[in-house]
């Protein structure tokens, strides 16, 4: 069975420093376990590591996709499985740097996505069945139609095209079956799944503080570019929090100190949401980041619980 290291925890906890020292004390490469930071020219508000930093490291699954195209879990499944058999077959052992929970659940658990193939006309109908419905009509719908009950409603909202694509399946009949959650009998990979917290006051701090410093580095500029060169702002990437909050911005919608204000509150509640979903991985081995006087402590304490784990020294 193929082996993986994951970094799993909310937006800003620190995963990508931690990442960082594991590629080069374990001499391994990084796979991005994030929906957004596939897309190219998307640098800033995905919080993607700089140039120099993607120099240094071998990283996966990033800067692969342009924003006008799609990606979803299957897509990151099929990748990132690639990615980790390659590794392997050389003696290495990735490190699966994730955000997204559903995408590293996923693939750590062997979910399979069959959902149906949909028209144009399906996916219009879709479309205007979700503009002319409150919150509220769709979920009654949805549960109706698959009894199926998401950890959070929210993020299911805010996936417009996956909340598409659901509907679709819906109409064909077989929306029970466009994810299906039924797993491989044991797991796909010999996982050790590390997870960083920090108290909700420390965390939220830190959100507020990147987001300030995103938009002071370049973001709105970012966000001009794109759609300068053609980037809907109807386009899944667009969808990414901040990007559509910036678009409003630019288009007199909203004020700086609203956008701002939006953009923070929009990624703490993905924050929690992100932890809410990680309640569904009973396997994660967590580690509360202030019980650790420094960043290389909590590297040394993850390593060595990785070695006792695999029961082999680094």
């Amino acid at each position: 069975m193929d082996k993986v290291i994951a970094i799993i925890g909310p937006t800003a906890v620190g995963k990508t420093s931690l990442s960082f020292f594991l590629a080069e004390k374990l001499h391994t490469e990084l796979i991005s376990g994030d929906a957004y930071q596939i897309y190219k020219k998307m640098n800033i508000g995905t919080a993607k590591p700089t140039a120099e930093e993607l120099h240094r490291y071998t990283h996966h699954l990033i800067d692969i996709i342009d924003p006008s195209g799609t990606y979803s879990a299957a897509a990151f499944c099929y990748m990132a499985g690639q990615a980790i058999q390659q590794l392997n077959a050389k003696g290495a052992i990735p490190v699966l740097v994730g955000g997204t929970g559903l995408y590293v659940q996923s693939l750590l658990e062997g979910f399979h996505f069959d959902g149906p193939k949909s028209s144009e006309a399906m996916r219009e109908r879709a479309r205007e069945r979700i503009a002319r419905s409150t919150r509220e009509d769709l979920a009654a719908y949805i549960r109706k139609n698959t009894d199926w009950q998401p950890v959070d409603w929210n993020e299911l909202f805010c996936n417009t095209h996956r909340l598409v694509r659901l509907l679709c399946a819906i109409e064909g009949q077989k929306g029970a079956a466009f994810v299906h959650t039924d797993k491989e009998k044991e797991p796909l990979y010999d996982a050790y799944v590390i997870g960083l917290r920090l108290p909700r006051e420390v965390l939220y701090k830190r959100i507020n503080q990147r987001v300030d410093d995103m938009l002071a580095n370049g973001w709105i500029t970012e966000v001009i570019s794109l759609l300068e060169n053609g980037i809907s702002a109807d386009c899944q990437s667009m969808k990414a929090i901040g990007y559509e909050e910036i678009t409003a911005y630019l288009n007199h919608r909203l004020t700086f100190e609203e956008m701002a204000e939006r953009i923070k509150i929009r990624t703490r509640h993905f924050a929690k949401r992100q932890l809410t979903w990680y309640k569904r991985m009973p396997y994660i081995h967590w580690y509360e980041k202030e019980h650790y006087a420094s960043e290389e402590e909590l590297a040394h304490s993850v390593i060595t619980d990785i070695e006792t784990y695999w029961k082999w020294n680094v």
